[in-house]
Order: C-alpha cells, then structure tokens, then sequence
C-alpha cells in the first residue's frame, strides 16, 4: 500500500512539474487547467510541439523575406548609383569626342597624340557599354520624343512624321531609360545614305 501511495504521490508531482513549466506568460490561459489522465497531457504537449513548429516555420519564412526584400533594396541601389555614375561620365565622353573632332578638323596625321585619344574614346565607349549606358546616335530613323531633342525648339506637329536627319549631340541609354536625349536636325522624310 505505501508503494502504490509512493507511485501515485510521485506520478501527481511529476504530473504537477509539468503543469508548472507549462506556465508562462503565453500560456496563462492553462494554469488552472486540470490535466484528467496522460492522454489530455499529451495531446497538450503535441499542440505545443506543433505550434513550436508553425513559429519555426513563420521565422524561416520571414527570414527568407527580408533575405529577398535585402537584395532587392541592395541591386537597386547598384542600379541607382551607376546610373548617377554614368551621367558624370558623359561629359568626359563628351569632352574625349569634341577633342577628337577639332584634332581632325587640324588634319594632323601619325600623331601619337590623336592615336591615344582616339584609342582611349574607344576603350571608355566599351567599358560603358558593358555597363548597359548605351550611346543613342542613329540617323533617318523616326523622330521620337523620349529619346530626341531638335536643335531648336520648335514646336512639331504631331500629325506628321519626322525623321533624324543629323545627331548633334549624342544621347545615352541606361538599361532602357534615356539619361540625356541625343539633340538632332529633323526633316520629314529620311534620306537614305
């Protein structure tokens, strides 16, 4: 008899433990909770079990977001400040081709000088154009506004078709959008060269 009254003693205190543990601040809704037999405190201990694992999966879930949401922000960042770059290249493109013009208005030949300009404008439009800036410059092809400016602004009229007959100033394309529009001569129809 004072082994069953041990057994019994012993299985309510562990039972009791138990209960104890359970109770925290996220579950005080079970502390008055009485468990009737093993079969309720283990059903108890499998919902915990299962909601250990639901929180598990939500924080992997919401980890793995803000791991998407990080390399988005980071690539546009990229994409924002090499744009910002390529725009303060452009007057250096600018500056190498305006020399490069006037030096052979001057018609000096075999200068190693122009050669080093020529070669040097060469290896920056190359290394841009691995960068995506893109130099807008083609002839007799239709006007268009988001990618054109007339030399003089006058004002087109929409009805009739324009085409580029000379580029000016060059313009530049950065992955698909314009940074400065190419400034051309229009006509309205396209000479063919």
């Amino acid at each position: 008899m004072n082994s069953e009254n041990t057994k019994l003693h012993s299985k309510k205190t562990v039972k009791e433990n138990v209960i104890n543990n359970l109770k925290t601040k996220d579950n005080e809704k079970y502390t008055n909770y009485k468990f009737s037999n093993i079969h309720e405190l283990n059903k108890y201990i499998n919902n915990i079990k299962k909601n250990i694992v639901d929180m598990k999966l939500r924080e992997q879930a919401e980890i793995e977001n803000i791991k998407k949401n990080t390399e988005k922000k980071i690539k546009q960042i990229q994409n924002t400040q090499l744009e910002f770059f390529c725009t303060h290249l452009i007057p250096i493109l600018d500056n190498l081709k305006d020399i490069e013009k006037i030096l052979c208005t001057l018609n000096i030949k075999n200068d190693k000088i122009i050669e080093g300009i020529s070669l040097t404008l060469k290896l920056f439009l190359n290394t841009t154009k691995k960068f995506h800036l893109i130099t807008e410059k083609r002839k007799n092809i239709k006007f268009d506004s988001s990618l054109h400016k007339t030399e003089c602004e006058k004002n087109l009229n929409k009805t009739n078709d324009y085409y580029v007959s000379e580029i000016i100033k060059d313009g530049y394309i950065y992955k698909g959008k314009t940074i400065r529009k190419a400034t051309v001569k229009i006509h309205k129809k396209p000479k063919f060269s």
